[in-house]
Parts: C-alpha cells; structure tokens; sequence
C-alpha cells in the first residue's frame, strides 16, 4: 500500500501529513527544519511512498535533500494548486498537499539533480543587481526633475559635476549617496559578467549557445539555467509554450473565446526577444535577419515578425543544446528555406 505525503516546509519547521491509499491520516508530524529531521521522518514512512511540496525558496533544498529517499517527488506550482476550504494552518496545508498528490491533481515543477542549476543562483543574483541598478538611477533621476532640470540620455549617471546643479543642500548629499551606490552596484554586475565570461569557456552548452548571434554571455548562461535538461521538451513547439512564445485557444462547447500565453518562463521570453532585437539592429546573422525580412516582404507586420524570429532563436537554442555544436550560418541557411516553402504560422 502506497503511503503519500504532504510536506508544508517553512525556515524554521516543517510539517507532515502522510495519508494511505484509501485516504485515511496514518501519520502527521511537525519538525525543526533541518536535514536529520526531515530525513528520519520521510524514512519512518513505509516504502512505497510519494512525496509532495510547494515550490519556494527552499525546494531545491529539499529536492537534493528527498529525492533518493522517496519513490516519487513531485514539486508543485501554489497557482495551480486547488483552493481548499477552512481555515489556514500547517498541518492542513500538508494534509491537502497529500491529497492532492494521492488523486494525481498536482502540476509538478521541473527539477532536478543537474549542474545547471548551480547557475540557477548565479543568473538570479545578476537579476538582482540589475533590478536595483534600475531603481536606483530612477531615484537618482528624479532628484533631477524634481528642480526641473533635463535629464535626457545618459550623462546624468556618468557626468559626476551634474549633482553641482541640484539647488537644495539636502538633494546633493543624497544624490552622491544614490552616486557611490551605483558606482557600488556597477562593480558588482562587471564580477558577474566575469562569471558568465567564465562559463563560457568552461561549459560545453554554454559556448554553443553564446555562439547563436543575439545570444550574449549572459543570456546564454540564463538559458542553460532555466533549461537544463532540453530532453524534457518533445518538440520545439513544446518549448515555445514553456517561453511563452505562442498563443493558446480558449474553447468551450465549440466556440473560440480568444488566446492566451500560458503561466510559464516570461524570463525566457525577454531573453529570446531580445535576441532578435540585437539581431536586427547589430545585423551579426544575414540568415536571421533575412528569415525577418522575408517575412515583411509577404506581408507580416513588424511585431509578428520579430516575434517569429525570436521562436526561430528559440528553436535554434533548444536544438543546440542537445547536440552541444555551435551555431552553423549554412545549417540556418538550409532550415530558412525549408521553412518558407512550408510557410510559417504567424503569432
């Protein structure tokens, strides 16, 4: 008889609910929340058993933690997790997670044991300091239009003499406080790019990816992060989904009600379309760019071009870090003009 259990972990305590079969509560427990803890209560369960939690912070964790231990792991998305009735508590969070896992209604979340995602860590943090780059020139410039000044282009954050014009004593002193944290915060993002830099000399899928015009350092190192094992995706068209590069139809008793993108990678999608924008305005693939052109000479306006570009990218990258070679001008060539004898579903 299978046991199946439901795990509602937090920082400082983890709590079980594990269920049988039938249905029936054979166990719940809370723990502290460390390795020996968790470890010797899933172990006390008895085999064959499945093991559900929420993906969070501490799911990779976990996963490393659990997944030889269990005979089934599942990671699930809290979005589609199925509302319960009653009121909030630990135990019934993890006795819902079971249940959800004994009827099979649970949405698993890709992971596992694989060197890719060490960069998982790497390509966050960079988001991070990118993130806070962004705010922070937005609070510097606004010191700036706070007095009227102009702050168009770029020398407000590279002419230092600028922070001179700010009339106000109290603007000046924390302007140069917003100053040196930018100058902080560029320092960080140059170790990083470093780090992708690194990465790819050292990683076979990284290089080949980087090699893909539009695909920069960073951007390869966030696909191969996110990716990680492309043999989960059957098809490139499954993979487009997952980049939220296509539209579903909304049906119901044989009527359309529109499309929508599912909840999937937008950090995927950014990186692809903005590989086919530094396609088109650097020109560095005549194939690519001529895939772009073609279509606006049949007719397809400007965003659905880009956009199908940028699943074209997709594809190539998905390809890529299957067999690990570098991107090939003829092998593009060759697939453009496949493609255009068959003709191209536009977004």
């Amino acid at each position: 008889m299978k046991s199946y259990i439901g795990l509602d972990g937090h920082s400082t305590s983890c709590t079980f609910a594990v269920l049988d079969s039938e249905g029936r509560e054979i166990a719940s427990q809370r723990v502290t929340t460390s390795e020996t803890g968790i470890v010797q209560f899933v172990r006390g369960v008895k085999r064959p058993r499945a093991i559900a939690f929420e993906e969070s912070h501490m799911s990779r964790w976990l996963y490393g933690l659990l997944w030889e231990e269990v005979d089934e792991l599942v990671v699930c998305h809290a979005r589609f997790l199925s509302a319960r009735s009653g009121a909030k508590t630990d135990v019934s969070d993890a006795r819902h997670l079971a249940q959800q896992l004994r009827g099979g209604f649970l949405t698993p979340v890709f992971h596992e044991e694989s060197p890719f995602f060490e960069l998982r860590s790497l390509t966050s943090g960079y988001q991070n300091v990118i993130q806070e780059i962004v705010r922070t020139k937005n609070r510097y410039k606004a010191l700036f239009r706070s007095e009227g000044h102009p702050t168009q282009g770029t020398t407000i954050y590279t002419d230092e003499k600028r922070m001179d014009a700010l009339q106000r004593k109290t603007d000046r002193f924390v302007a140069r406080g917003l100053w040196d944290q930018l100058k902080m915060l560029g320092q960080q993002k140059a170790h990083y790019r470093k780090e992708f830099e690194k990465n790819v000399k050292e990683i076979a899928e990284v290089k080949a990816l980087a090699s893909i015009p539009g695909i920069s350092a960073v951007r390869a190192n966030g696909i191969a992060s996110i990716v990680c094992s492309p043999k989960r995706f059957a098809n490139k068209h499954k993979f487009w989904s997952y980049c939220m590069l296509v539209k579903h139809d909304q049906q119901s008793d044989g009527r359309s009600y529109g499309k929508i993108s599912v909840h999937a990678r937008s950090d995927l999608k950014q990186v692809f379309l903005g590989a086919a924008e530094s396609v088109l305005l650097k020109g560095t693939s005549p194939s690519l760019k001529g895939y772009y052109e073609d279509q606006r000479s049949r007719g397809i306006e400007h965003r659905r071009a880009k956009f199908n570009l940028a699943r074209k990218i997709a594809a190539v990258s998905l390809a890529i870090m299957r067999t690990k070679e570098p991107y090939r001008e003829t092998v593009e060539r060759r697939s453009d003009s496949k493609e255009r004898a068959r003709g191209l579903k536009s977004f």
